[in-house]
């Protein structure tokens, strides 16, 4: 039996604010030296997790967009929901129909897309590259998010909420890659292969519920998610601080 790590990024392995990860580096090395793989699972973009990648000379499969796209199994990037292209004029028409007050990367400039993230603009034009979600700023009441979810449904669509914003997006989550990934390291090692998955956000606990061993960072808002199942560790510092911490613990008690 062997384990791989999958985690979020933003709020989890990197500081929501700075995106800085260097306190998490030797930890990252220790799992390197064991040959554990780290599958990057976040809302961030194809574009922006490859020069992650690059950054960390991380050569494992990853998946972006909430879930939406598994990349780098061998094989062409596969979609696990709608297009992002498929659905935008439906939420335009939806936004007009029920007045609601919202933007979304779709409606902004570069510049806007900076101020919400922090990112600088090179990043931001990374982030802005999506291919199956559409991050939006909610600036309407919970009543008014209520009735954009059901008619969304009714396509087969969803919102749910990310660190900072909310994802507009297909029927798929951040677990929806787990029994891909499973069956590819499975074939590569010929053993029984289990997963331990760490995030901070509401986004992530589709994930944290399905993995053999979750891992809860702290979230910086301080509202840190609760699960209600076994096998829970749950850091005590805010991410890459975190990340190192729940680590060091995986690699003392499990792997």
């Amino acid at each position: 039996m062997r384990y791989i790590v999958v985690t979020d990024l933003d709020g989890t392995l990197l500081d929501r604010q700075t995106y800085e990860y260097t306190p998490a580096k030797t930890a990252i090395a220790q799992l390197n030296q064991r040959e554990i793989p780290i599958i990057f699972n976040s809302s961030k973009t194809q574009a922006e997790i490859s020069e992650l990648r690059h950054k960390l000379d991380n050569r494992e499969p990853f998946v972006c967009e909430n879930g939406g796209i598994i990349c780098s199994l061998e094989a062409a990037p596969k979609y696990l929901g709608t297009p992002r292209e498929q659905f935008l004029a439906y939420l335009r028409s939806l936004k007009q129909e029920l007045n609601l007050n919202y933007q979304g990367f779709a409606d902004v400039t570069i510049d806007v897309v900076v101020k919400w993230t922090d990112l600088t603009v090179a990043d931001a034009q990374k982030a802005m590259q999506r291919e199956a979600t559409e991050p939006i700023l909610w600036q309407d009441s919970q009543l008014a998010l209520e009735k954009f979810r059901e008619k969304l449904a009714k396509r087969q669509l969803q919102c749910i909420k990310g660190g900072r914003l909310y994802h507009v997006m297909g029927n798929f989550n951040k677990a929806s890659c787990f029994s891909e990934l499973k069956q590819y390291y499975a074939r590569r090692w010929q053993e029984e292969v289990k997963i331990i998955a760490l995030g901070d956000s509401p986004n992530d606990l589709p994930m944290l519920e399905r993995a053999d061993l979750a891992v809860v960072i702290p979230s910086a808002k301080g509202k840190a998610l609760k699960l209600e199942r076994d096998r829970v560790f749950y850091a005590s510092q805010l991410a890459p601080y975190g990340w190192q911490e729940a680590i060091d613990f995986c690699l003392e008690n499990i792997l």
